[in-house]
């Protein structure tokens, strides 16, 4: 698949069965998934694979950071990641706290599993 050889993608969210359930639809086609269940770990992932990580996909409500707080930080450690903001509430209060920071793309919780890879496929792509 064409999006493999674009890099992985770090799947940051606080919660176990999230992870496992975007890890398992990633792989399935055939994207490379690191994890991370914090903001300090996922910062930590990322500094030690940067190079051959293209994404992430951002839980913008963990237990240890805001999103939009952690998407600088991710930012600063790699300026041309693609960032998949992902949130359980409204699509427009994710636009609103995000400001003018560039998203890929919007992953609404609960996601069905084609709507999920329409979103990453088209955001790898753009």
């Amino acid at each position: 698949m064409q999006a493999a050889a674009k890099g992985a993608i770090l799947i940051i969210d606080d919660e176990e069965g999230i992870r496992a359930v975007l890890q398992a639809i990633l792989n399935s086609i055939d994207i490379e998934t690191l994890e991370a269940s914090d903001a300090k770990t996922a910062l930590a992932v990322l500094e030690s694979n940067k190079d051959s990580i293209a994404a992430c996909m951002l839980d913008m409500n963990l237990e240890d950071s805001y999103g939009e707080d952690l998407y600088d930080k991710l930012r600063l450690v790699s300026p041309d990641l693609k960032v998949f903001a992902m949130s359980g509430i409204f699509g427009e209060e994710i636009k609103e706290r995000l400001g003018d920071r560039q998203i890929a793309g919007l992953i609404s919780k609960p996601f069905s599993t084609s709507q999920l890879i329409e979103t990453v496929q088209s955001g790898l792509e753009a």
